[in-house]
């Protein structure tokens, strides 16, 4: 899979733990669910929570970001499978994105304004879901080659 190391990847998904970890954990110590912001509705807990859930969000992103980089970096072969990990990687983060935002946002939202943002996200999913089918489609031969190739087995032309 290339000569570069893929070591790398441990310090996104230490820091990505780390954030999820931390937004549990502090989102639920009672200084953080009684302190509030302005708003009763708006309190620390669910502040600490949205900012580090985005966090590990934008980091799981760059981790996609970087793997595809360094994939395409490695070879013609790889380059193509890079494209099906960025639309992989933009498919889960638009909807775990989805389940964050509407976390944070449904104590201040009217039902329209919900409704927006479901339709927001609903095509953000279908758009993301319709661009990894493509590039699935488009890279499979050189996505089995390449597993094929990473299990030992007889990589094909």
């Amino acid at each position: 899979m290339g000569s570069k190391n893929w070591g790398w990847i441990g310090k996104y998904v230490m820091v990505i733990f780390a954030a999820l970890i931390l937004g549990a954990v502090l989102s639920n110590l009672a200084l953080f669910k009684s302190a509030t912001l302005g708003n009763p509705r708006l309190t620390a807990a669910l502040l600490v929570e949205f900012i580090a859930y985005t966090a590990a969000l934008v980091m799981l992103w760059m981790l996609g970001w970087q793997a595809a980089e360094q994939m395409r970096a490695s070879g013609e072969r790889l380059a193509v499978v890079a494209t099906i990990v960025v639309a992989l990687f933009t498919l889960i983060i638009t909807a775990i994105g989805y389940v964050v935002l509407s976390a944070f946002i449904d104590p201040f939202t009217s039902k329209s304004v919900k409704q927006a943002v479901d339709w927001v996200f609903i095509l953000g999913v279908v758009a993301a879901a319709s661009w990894f089918t493509l590039a699935l489609f488009a890279g499979a031969d050189d996505l089995i080659a390449t597993v094929r190739g990473a299990l030992g087995g007889k990589k094909s032309a």
